[in-house]
């Protein structure tokens, strides 16, 4: 979720950093002329949107983990089978760690809060992801007490089970997404829904299925796409790029005026497409972060100093770029090839 937040807060911050230096911060912190408008499908019915428990969140990312497991990883990651291999690892530590097998789930929904703790700081936290799929909830417990028999614990909310398990760890949830885990909590909604995540915010999930505090609908409100992956969404707080430092005014103080962010990123003939629509303040703002993000789409080539594999990544990115304005949105798309996501993910 952090990489949502970091990478795409602007596609152009995710690229241009890759050319020019920036303290973006961490956790705490078709050839041719411009893109069209957006023309994906419209967005899943409320009720449909609704059938997803997620507690109050500002930030939400929707995984097609079945097909990302199944078949976009091993994609990516064919000519380089210890990268392939590293992401399975990851998959069967946390299996092992939680009794948890990543593959036994079907789709993913994850949700996080920000939280100011200090003036000017932005925490991630109250992370928890609902799982779907098939799998046996008596199997799936007893699994994960076996894992962590002296550090397992049970209690109970309004009327629940929820399982706690005390790790005190650094661990990817389901093999994917990397966090510091103290105590990782799991509560079986229904035989084919698990949610896993911060004690706190399972519980808020068991009670946001009772219908008390669920997230925002417009959060889940996706255009969703037959291809997607992944889809995600999130508020901006103007907490989150005080301070921001992109290489130029002009561009801090554009990616400054973005209040809400989402996208997809989906399967592509050659590779994948990552879309993404940043919601401004006004149309002002808008047009002013457009032109700047053109600007500098621009000149970033000449300043890209980067040699090798790195270098060339970065050149193709910036050349695949495509940016359009739209009343107070600006919108972002981004080809990638098969091969260069290849060379991404050496990079990381």
């Amino acid at each position: 979720m952090r990489i949502i937040y970091t990478t795409t807060l602007a596609l152009c911050v995710a690229l241009v950093a890759l050319a020019i230096p920036s303290t973006a911060g961490a956790q705490t912190r078709r050839r041719g002329g411009a893109a069209k408008p957006s023309t994906r499908p419209q967005a899943a019915s409320a009720a449909a949107r609704q059938a997803v428990p997620l507690p109050v969140s500002d930030a939400v990312l929707a995984v097609d983990l079945r097909r990302l497991l199944t078949e976009a990883v091993p994609r990516a990651l064919a000519a380089d089978p210890a990268r392939l291999s590293a992401v399975n690892a990851d998959i069967e530590l946390f299996k092992a760690r939680t009794g948890i097998d990543a593959r036994a789930f079907d789709t993913l929904t994850a949700g996080v809060r920000l939280t100011n703790p200090s003036p000017g700081v932005t925490k991630i936290d109250h992370m928890v992801a609902i799982a779907h799929g098939t799998f046996r909830p008596d199997v799936l417990v007893a699994a994960a007490r076996l894992a962590a028999p002296d550090k397992f614990r049970e209690v109970k909310h309004a009327g629940k089970s929820v399982y706690v398990i005390s790790l005190n760890d650094q661990l990817k949830l389901f093999g994917l997404l990397k966090l510091r885990v103290g105590d990782l909590a799991l509560a079986v909604l229904d035989t084919s829904t698990l949610a896993v995540g911060e004690p706190e915010a399972v519980r808020a999930t068991i009670d946001a299925q009772a219908g008390r505090g669920r997230v925002d609908a417009d959060l889940l409100n996706f255009a969703r796409s037959p291809n997607d992956l992944i889809l995600f969404a999130g508020n901006v707080p103007p907490s989150l790029t005080a301070g921001l430092d992109l290489g130029t005014a002009e561009l801090n103080t554009a990616v400054a005026s973005v209040r809400r962010l989402s996208g997809a990123i989906e399967v592509t003939p050659a590779g994948y497409q990552m879309q993404t629509t940043l919601r401004t303040l006004n149309a002002t703002d808008a047009k002013s972060l457009g032109e700047t993000l053109e600007a500098l789409k621009q000149v970033a080539p000449m300043l890209i100093s980067m040699s090798g594999e790195r270098g060339r990544f970065a050149k193709k990115a910036v050349e695949s770029l495509r940016i359009a304005t739209q009343g107070n949105e600006v919108q972002l798309r981004l080809e990638l090839a098969q091969a260069d996501l290849a060379a991404l993910l050496r990079m990381l």
